[in-house]
């Protein structure tokens, strides 16, 4: 199975693997089993936090996760010079971010469209139904918070978030989205026989 389409099985609650057309319903392997993979192998502590919160709906590491993205900030911060009072914030909305994406209400978090494109055949135009991807999220499935949201998250003015912090939001954003295709790579090593 495609690493792409396991990472699309992948729940808050666990992992479904479809059973292939073989007559069964679809495999579940629970989240107890997802934590357990998490434990198997040499993932970075921050990466098995991410599993954890992510995959496995465990609040212990949200909250941990959120600590460690908290120290990360800072250390960012002060090696920058930058103000280190919104630290806690952002750590607080990074992690939301990642453990609960909001889905495109457009697509309904498919990243694709069923719509009717127009297709020219010879010298008239007929109208084709075809997956697009959807416009709204780009193929995400996933809707952003405004910025106002995300400036209230964080506990910050909307105007100084946008200006100053929703940068470096981002790109703690992107570290974490970083360390959660490292835990898809490893949960694709651990359950490649039960996702083939």
């Amino acid at each position: 199975m495609n690493p792409i389409r396991l990472m699309a099985k992948l729940t808050t609650r666990g992992l479904r693997i479809d059973s292939g057309g073989t007559g069964g319903g679809p495999v579940t392997i629970a989240a107890e089993d997802v934590a357990g993979a998490l434990g198997m192998g040499r993932l970075k502590p921050q990466a098995v936090l991410v599993g954890r919160a992510t995959f496995c709906d465990d609040n212990r590491a949200q909250l941990e996760l959120a600590k460690w993205v908290q120290q990360e900030l800072h250390r960012r911060c002060r090696r920058n010079g930058w103000k280190t009072d919104y630290c806690e914030g952002l750590a607080q909305l990074c992690v939301f971010e990642l453990v609960h994406p909001l889905r495109c209400v457009h697509c309904l978090g498919r990243g694709q469209l069923w719509l009717q494109v127009p297709e020219r055949r010879g010298e008239r135009i007929v109208l084709v139904e075809r997956w697009r991807t959807c416009p709204r999220c780009k193929g995400s499935g996933r809707k952003r918070l405004t910025v106002r949201d995300r400036a209230a998250v964080a506990q910050i003015g909307k105007s100084q978030f946008a200006d100053v912090w929703a940068e470096r939001a981002d790109a703690m954003l992107s570290d974490l989205y970083g360390l959660q295709d490292d835990v898809l790579r490893h949960l694709w090593k651990q359950f490649a026989d039960e996702a083939a």
